[in-house]
């Protein structure tokens, strides 16, 4: 299936920055209303406009930019309401390609860098190092202070979940560009999977050591993109080519069984019906002749050879 196809890649255009497209997933709304069942509406806002501007900057920069300079190419930008997604093709190089990787979560930490000045003054500002429990609950006549901390708070965790050893995060990729040079390409990528598969475990058993339900979650969906990936691997390329090939036989066989019937269709009704011969018995033109209220065209050759096919 094809990515405009796939309803998980349903989007509309939001402009262009830099020569790339910007396109925002429809299920991106689902992001402020989740958050605002359990949390103030105000908090729930800020942390989806938040989310949104580090998500861009984090595909943009992070990694179109990144790509261009150093050889590669990137032309679209897709933010979702689990992260953003952006189509780059990284030189075949390793600078490229682990650079490309590495911008991203890179962006985040500098947006980081140049917030803690800020988190470090305002109360209660360690709680943002925490990735799995919001700093701030509700604005307080300080909210100025806790905005910051709740950026820092968005791009820290971001940076975390993205530099794990998971495909398809961008841990993932950087694994595979420093494993480049060490067997194949399938070995590469098999051995990354293996890593993703226990990274997820780990993650799993701490969540539920820990008592979060986040966790937990999030480990189930790094374990679960773990073997689509590792599907994909096995199984896609083979499953396309018979997939390809069944079709292929298939219109043979409906072409040969027409071309069958279309043969025996002429033995039978012959090549054409002017070769017919006409009938020998003229009884029919001479009893219309004989009926005053028949029309002369009963007698005519054309009439005849209709009236000898009925």
């Amino acid at each position: 299936m094809s990515v405009s196809k796939n309803p998980l890649f349903w989007s509309f255009p939001a402009g262009s920055l830099f020569a790339t497209r910007i396109r925002i997933s429809i299920y991106f709304p689902l992001l402020l209303i989740s958050p605002s069942v359990r949390l103030d509406f105000q908090i729930a806002l800020a942390l989806t406009i938040i989310f949104l501007v580090s998500t861009l900057l984090h595909e943009l920069i992070g990694h179109v930019l990144v790509a261009r300079s150093t050889g590669g190419d990137a032309n679209e930008v897709l933010l979702w309401p689990l992260g953003g997604l952006a189509w780059v093709r990284p030189a075949n190089t390793f600078q490229s390609q682990f650079l490309t990787a590495a911008g991203g979560p890179g962006m985040n930490l500098l947006i980081c860098l140049a917030t803690l000045p800020t988190v470090l003054f305002v109360e209660n500002g360690s709680a943002a190092f925490y990735p799995f429990h919001l700093p701030v609950t509700q604005f307080s006549e300080q909210w100025s202070g806790e905005v910051f901390l709740l950026i820092f708070f968005v791009n820290w965790t971001l940076a975390l979940i993205n530099l794990l050893p998971v495909h398809p995060l961008d841990g993932g990729r950087m694994l595979e560009a420093c494993l480049r040079g060490h067997g194949s390409e399938t070995e590469r990528k098999t051995l990354c999977l293996r890593i993703s598969m226990i990274t997820g475990i780990m993650l799993m058993i701490l969540g539920i050591y820990l008592d979060n339900v986040w966790v937990v979650v999030f480990s189930s969906m790094l374990m679960m993109l773990s073997i689509l990936e590792s599907a994909n691997q096995h199984w896609g390329d083979s499953y396309d080519e018979s997939f390809m090939d069944t079709i292929s036989q298939k219109v043979t066989h409906l072409w040969s069984e027409a071309s069958k019937q279309k043969s025996t269709h002429n033995k039978v009704t012959g090549p054409s019906d002017k070769k017919r011969k006409k009938p020998k018995n003229r009884n029919i033109c001479k009893k219309s002749n004989k009926n005053k209220n028949a029309s002369l065209i009963h007698c005519s050759p054309k009439c005849t050879s209709q009236e000898s096919i009925l």
